[in-house]
């Protein structure tokens, strides 16, 4: 596997890494005497290159408390982790409203890209995650010269629950230290791709949102409103039985894409294209039995097609017209939301 630097963090001045250093000891307070009898877990890389990195961290770097389930491996196939990573969306939340529910519309928090990518060293993680370790995953896509839009967190198995953290949610990250605020606060080198690489577990910035798992009968915990916390970024989901009842991750995609129409284009349009879909499919059948009860000739080749086939044929043909003009509105009104949406700062 072709290994790549990770993003460069800006570099600090001697002085001002001095003066963080001591923020950092006022701040963990009696930090360095636990320190002194606990021997830390040291990061381990599972795949990482210039836009992704999936790997195990200490649970107390990470921030897991003592009082929670020990995480625990488990042996899960990549297909498996397609499945999950589809049924997973995310939205920013609008004005005041806390938490709100999904459906399965809500655009993916993965696309289809991301997730082959991530899948596999997931998979590979998740396996070999100990006790004292959580997978931590960071994803970066471009959005301008000096910034890239970021999605980072964790993701841990705890009992028969796996436990999805969503830390940053595309958000837009300096990746120059040219573009670092002048001030050097510490908002400032946080909000910097090279330091979520590091600290894929740290919410960085002003962001407010929400992710949903497709099916709620699966999650674990209840959603809730906390002033104090963000359970609106976490998800606890029973990972075996969701997993049993929905075994085809083609399937799933299929569902989502389906889902997405209809939210695109509306209950009336999206339940037209499946309606003319299944009366194709109909109509094919059909056809087919037809052509095997009709009589055996011995020069079949120039025998013309019967009346019935004929027509069979001219609404097949007429059938797939009009999904094939469905099927293009909707790409032409996906594209023109695209191009409406504003563009990330």
């Amino acid at each position: 596997m072709t290994r790549h630097h990770r993003p460069t963090a800006p570099r600090w001045q001697p002085a001002r890494l001095w003066k963080y250093g001591l923020l950092a000891i006022a701040l963990s307070g009696g930090a360095l005497t636990s320190a002194c009898t606990t021997i830390e877990l040291s990061s381990r890389s599972i795949y990482d290159d210039s836009e992704t990195r999936v790997g195990l961290e200490s649970r107390n770097r990470a921030g897991f408390s003592h009082e929670a389930a020990p995480p625990h491996p488990i042996s899960l196939t990549q297909e498996q982790i397609e499945i999950l990573l589809t049924s997973i969306s995310a939205r920013n939340k609008i004005g005041l409203l806390r938490s709100f529910a999904g459906d399965p519309g809500t655009p993916r928090l993965f696309d289809q890209t991301d997730i082959r990518i991530l899948s596999g060293p997931l998979q590979h993680a998740l396996a070999r995650a100990t006790a004292g370790e959580v997978v931590v995953f960071y994803r970066a896509k471009p959005a301008t010269d000096a910034y890239q839009r970021v999605t980072s967190g964790t993701i841990v198995a705890q009992g028969e629950t796996l436990l999805l953290s969503i830390a940053n949610f595309w958000h837009p990250l300096v990746t120059a230290a040219s573009e670092v605020g002048g001030t050097d606060q510490l908002h400032d080198i946080r909000e910097t791709t090279g330091y979520v690489w590091d600290h894929p577990w740290v919410s960085v910035g002003e962001q407010d949102f929400a992710v949903f798992f497709d099916d709620p009968h699966y999650q674990t915990t209840p959603r809730h409103s906390s002033l104090l916390d963000y359970p609106e970024r976490t998800l606890s989901i029973a990972y075996q039985a969701y997993l049993t009842a929905n075994p085809d991750p083609v399937k799933r995609v299929q569902e989502v894409h389906d889902a997405m129409q209809q939210a695109t284009l509306g209950k009336a349009e999206s339940a037209a294209i499946a309606e003319l879909k299944k009366r194709i499919a109909d109509l094919e059948r059909a056809n087919a039995e037809l052509a095997a009860t009709a009589p055996k000739m011995s020069v079949p080749a120039t025998l013309p097609p019967s009346p019935a086939q004929d027509q069979t044929q001219e609404l097949m043909m007429q059938l797939e017209k009009r999904v094939a003009e469905l099927e293009r509105a909707l790409k032409e009104s996906e594209s023109y939301r695209k191009q409406a949406s504003p563009p990330v700062q």
